[in-house]
């Protein structure tokens, strides 16, 4: 075998440890037992193996990188997180590894093993596998998670709860009295904390859960246009724009015939047609927040932050005052 085709792995298999262990042998030493140690080592100088990132960082005790795993990087919330990260990185002479998890939790943690070996610290985008899946998998490697609130696990999130209450208020203010309310995921943590606050606020109509996408808006639709609702909070902007596409494929109007409201405040939503009403979210803060716990962490804190940001309704043309003779479930369908 020759000295390039030599693999961490291969180190690992001859010192009878993980993968990870050899990672952690090679970036931060302090953190692995004496035995343990000479036994990698031994290894390393049999096999002749030679550290690449690991060589040239050895010296300061990290690799220089982190993992960064998101569920879908088309959707712009988590490709504006991403992008928040990435600067973060770059201030602090680091090296970012991307990985699109097609919202599996099996692929989570394969995408999380992969990566092991060459990061100093995972930042999980809203991430779904189970908590101690993901701490054996991370090994001594610190973690945060970006939405999710887990015990023992570093995490920055949105207030989802508020989330509902000013989407739901806002729609009451305008006077409606029928709301249907998008639930997502039940795989995400966001999904459960604002079904919370569904559960407290009275008189909704629950749909879902619906995929947090363009195409479960446009299902969605379909489920709006039969229902006598006249208001809709979104689970996300990106299935918001879905249900107008829908709405308008069915020859109905959004906001005349539906108020929608989103959430996170895409780009998008401000020019899309009509521009949409979100409940605004500091989203890239969730990327430049999950950077600087994980700084705080590499330098050796224990404190397992919670930190959670606020958000705010943003008022646009998607959403406007119920008319005084709303229309029905029956008056749309004469429409089509």
């Amino acid at each position: 075998m020759t000295k390039a085709a030599v693999t961490l792995a291969d180190v690992a298999a001859e010192a009878g440890v993980h993968p990870s262990t050899v990672s952690r042998v090679l970036s931060r030493p302090q953190l692995i037992g004496e035995p343990t140690r000479r036994a990698v080592h031994t290894a390393i100088d049999k096999l002749g193996y030679a550290p690449n990132r690991a060589a040239r960082h050895l010296a300061g005790g990290r690799i220089g990188a982190i993992g960064v795993l998101v569920p879908d990087i088309t959707n712009p919330f988590f490709a504006q997180v991403v992008r928040a990260v990435q600067r973060g990185c770059r201030a602090n002479g680091q090296t970012m590894l991307l990985a699109d998890t097609d919202q599996r939790a099996a692929d989570e943690l394969s995408q999380a093993r992969a990566l092991a070996g060459s990061v100093d610290a995972f930042v999980a985008c809203s991430p779904i596998a189970a908590t101690e899946r993901w701490l054996e998998v991370v090994d001594e490697a610190p973690v945060v998670f970006v939405n999710r609130r887990a015990k023992g696990v570093a995490s920055v999130a949105l207030d989802q709860e508020a989330i509902v209450e000013l989407g739901v208020t806002h729609l009451r203010s305008g006077g409606h009295h029928s709301i249907g309310v998008a639930r997502g995921p039940q795989s995400y943590w966001s999904s459960r904390a604002r079904d919370r606050a569904i559960r407290r606020l009275p008189d909704l109509v629950e749909f879902g859960p619906v995929a947090p996408d363009h195409a479960g808006g446009l299902a969605l639709a379909r489920d709006l246009v039969a229902s006598n609702v006249t208001g809709v909070l979104a689970f996300n902007d990106v299935q918001a724009l879905g249900i107008v596409a829908g709405y308008r494929a069915a020859g109905l109007s959004v906001p005349h015939d539906l108020s929608v409201v989103g959430s996170d405040d895409i780009a998008a939503a401000a020019i899309s047609d009509p521009p949409l009403t979100t409940v605004a979210a500091p989203v890239e803060r969730l990327g430049e927040a999950a950077v600087d716990i994980v700084s705080r962490l590499l330098e050796g804190s224990t404190e397992r932050a919670e930190v959670t940001l606020g958000v705010s309704l943003t008022g646009r043309a998607s959403t406007c005052p119920v008319p005084a003779s709303s229309t029905t479930s029956v008056d749309k369908e004469d429409r089509q």
